[in-house]
């Protein structure tokens, strides 16, 4: 991948003038099945954008009460755009057809809804996935109501790697799409927002505006092109070991979680005995060279595998948080 950034041929991409970014923003939008997408520096900025191309001022965003939006979004969300959020209570991040056509266009005393919006795979949810029927039908339901869908794809790669199912089908759906090249796919940094090429040309202008302009930009494209091609099949070796970390923190004693429910490459468990304690054993864990994080509530924490943790590192983290669970919440 270094290699690859290295010798990128690059140009000014404020004037699109970059060939290894337009050649990602084409081998992007062709594995969605959208007509065109844009390189933007972080998955943050491609949701933003989607907000501020699909809605207006003063308009609420129909979606999950723990969507990366709401969770981290929120600020530039609510104060810098001026929009709202309607929310809704779901089973790890799912969202049904029924709720967006019972839903109140007018968003009551939340404003108008202006855009609905849904994630997979769900970080909050321990990286569950949505059936691409289910986001087809939600996609439905929205349409019939005249609002547009985006969907938070930062780990679509891991949905398709854990289901079989193609890029382009859970994107179908969708009038726009976000996508990271890092997390599991192992760039240093970047992701895209993808839909139609009015959509993109709109998208433009609100990158600029969020101080997403890029010149030499092939330099970090490169790296996304190099992990798409080589980094998306490894997948379901994260996902395997992600399970067997969980089985693993599932029979420790003081911590809690169904490893049924481990899908992809994300682990969130709970600390049920002394969950007062939780910074302590987070700490307790780092000591020993492995870093999970509190997350999601009182309690929580993450563990999430990538093409950087080897079957040895899933050993050594198992290891490492039973001596901390020992040491910390038993005592």
């Amino acid at each position: 991948m270094r290699r690859a950034m290295a010798q990128a041929e690059v140009g000014d991409d404020v004037f699109g003038e970059d060939p290894t970014v337009r050649e990602l923003e084409e081998d992007t939008a062709a594995l969605l099945g959208k007509e065109a997408s844009l390189f933007v520096p972080s998955g943050c900025m491609g949701n933003e954008i989607a907000v501020a191309v699909h809605t207006r001022p003063g308009d609420s965003i129909f979606l999950d009460r723990f969507s990366h939006i709401v969770q981290v979004e929120a600020r530039a969300v609510t104060e810098m755009l001026g929009r709202r959020f309607l929310i809704r209570d779901g089973n790890r991040g799912r969202m049904t057809p029924e709720e967006v056509e019972g839903a109140r266009l007018d968003g009551g005393s939340d404003g108008r809804i202006g855009l609905v919006e849904m994630e997979n795979t769900h970080n909050w949810g321990s990286g569950a996935v949505t059936p691409a029927a289910g986001i087809d039908a939600v996609a439905l339901a929205a349409r019939r109501r005249g609002l547009p869908l985006h969907l938070d794809g930062a780990r679509i790669w891991n949905a398709s790697a854990a289901t079989g199912t193609k890029i382009a089908d859970f994107a179908a759906g969708a009038d726009s799409v976000m996508v990271c090249y890092s997390k599991g796919l192992g760039a240093p940094v970047g992701s895209a927002v993808a839909g139609t090429k009015a959509f993109i040309q709109e998208a433009r202008g609100a990158r600029k505006m969020l101080g997403g302009a890029m010149r030499q930009a092939g330099i970090v494209a490169a790296a996304a092109i190099y992990a798409l091609r080589n980094h998306v099949e490894r997948l379901v070796t994260d996902h395997a070991r992600a399970k067997t970390l969980a089985e693993a923190f599932a029979s420790t004693e003081g911590l809690t979680l169904d490893a049924r429910e481990i899908e992809t490459n994300i682990v969130i468990a709970e600390v049920t005995s002394h969950p007062e304690r939780l910074h302590e054993f987070v700490r307790a864990v780092l000591s020993e060279g492995v870093l999970i994080a509190p997350f999601g509530g009182p309690g929580r924490f993450r563990a999430v595998t990538h093409l950087d943790v080897d079957d040895a590192g899933i050993d050594r983290a198992v290891r490492a948080v039973r001596d901390a669970a020992r040491s910390v919440l038993l005592r």
